[in-house]
């Protein structure tokens, strides 16, 4: 019985902002080790704040060099797992606890997983793409217990937007009783796919009705997406203050507009209310503490997911209704991968253009 196995894989590492290189990397395939090979990525925003260089400076001093995506789908190739086999399509989950890496138990692990803190919460964790090499590589070693086999009937463009749904997931799931208190409103912060996709969970899997369920953002276009499951409003058209019976807000903005939306959540939200920060800053974000304080809002942040939300999405992914809502973000083609000329040209026209729909990068490692 074969109990590990050496993997040549090749690379396209991000060496310095806007510039790969072919590499190969070497694995060693273990004990419930799955090898991989991605045929499948989709950009994020991460991604291209390491290919455009805006990131802060040490991070991508002590990051790169590295193969960029987390977000993609690949086709078993080998397994040391009893649950895959040769031939299994596969959503690959990037956030890698600690025990999942190392083989070994969660009591074996850091503080926050012996003490039931969640995987994507872990001390000794990895993050495909951060830092860890990612899914732009020809043969990715992983942990099966990191994998979701994809049921045949659910389409890879659909597939394809599992971690980023699954992102929306692990943050909903934060809220304690977001679901016995159906006749309250809850509210979302963000016109993009963050928040398109945060807004589509609340309605078709937790079945927030659209009357109660009040999308705001900044550009006409992108809000009127979200007019067929929620209310939407321009944040500069709205008066804060006046709504009443908000008692969960999710802020998905980030960047340089979390400051406004996270206070604009502030006077909205009702007295003991909950809100989710979800949007990225690279830098401080000023907020109104006082009216924290004095209207005892809980503030929880909430980043990545777990394998749990992955299992949930397959099935939530056969809802025609959701399947629908989703295909506003698929692209109309996906960018062919053959070389690093051809990643590069891809990334600088996902920056160039930023597309609500998002860029997807079809790989082919034969060349």
């Amino acid at each position: 019985m074969i109990t590990h196995k050496n993997i040549v894989s090749t690379a396209f590492r991000l060496v310095k902002p806007g510039s790969f290189e072919k590499v190969e990397i070497h694995h060693t395939l273990n004990e419930r080790d799955v090898e991989v090979v991605p045929y499948l990525a989709s950009v994020c925003h991460a991604d291209l704040r390491y290919f455009t260089g805006n990131r802060r400076k040490k991070a991508i001093e002590e990051k790169l060099p590295m193969a960029l995506f987390h977000e993609g789908l690949g086709i078993v190739e080998s397994s040391l797992h009893p649950d895959f086999n040769k031939g299994d399509r596969v959503v690959i989950v990037p956030s890698i606890p600690g025990y999942v890496l190392n083989n070994t138990s969660r009591k074996a692990c850091c503080t926050n997983c012996q003490n039931g803190g969640h995987p994507n919460y872990c001390l000794n964790g990895e993050f495909l793409g951060s830092g860890y090499d990612g899914i732009g590589q020809s043969n990715l070693v992983i942990g099966g217990d990191n994998l979701v086999l994809v049921p045949e009937e659910i389409d890879d463009n659909i597939a394809i937007l599992t971690e980023l749904c699954s992102v929306s997931l692990c943050a909903i799931n934060q809220v304690e009783n977001l679901l016995l208190t159906k006749e309250g409103k809850v509210a979302v912060f963000g016109d993009g796919p963050v928040g398109y996709l945060t807004a589509t969970a609340l309605h078709y899997i937790y079945e927030i009705a659209k009357e109660n369920l009040l999308v705001f953002g900044a550009i006409p276009e992108k809000i009127a997406q979200f007019e067929s499951f929620a209310m939407t409003a321009l944040v500069e058209d709205f008066d804060f203050e006046s709504e009443s019976g908000v008692h969960t807000v999710f802020e998905c903005t980030g960047g340089k507009f979390s400051s406004s939306a996270i206070n604009q959540s502030i006077d909205l939200i009702a007295r003991e209310g909950t809100l989710v920060l979800m949007g990225v800053s690279e830098e401080l974000v000023p907020i109104n503490t006082r009216d924290i304080l004095e209207k005892g809002i809980r503030l929880k942040g909430s980043s990545r997911s777990t394998t749990d939300e992955f299992r949930k999405l397959m099935k939530a992914f056969k809802n025609k209704e959701y399947q629908q809502a989703l295909q506003r973000l698929i692209p109309e083609k996906s960018y062919s991968i053959k070389t690093t000329e051809d990643l590069t040209k891809a990334m600088n026209d996902a920056a160039a253009h930023k597309s609500w729909r998002k860029t997807n990068l079809s790989f082919d490692w034969d060349q």
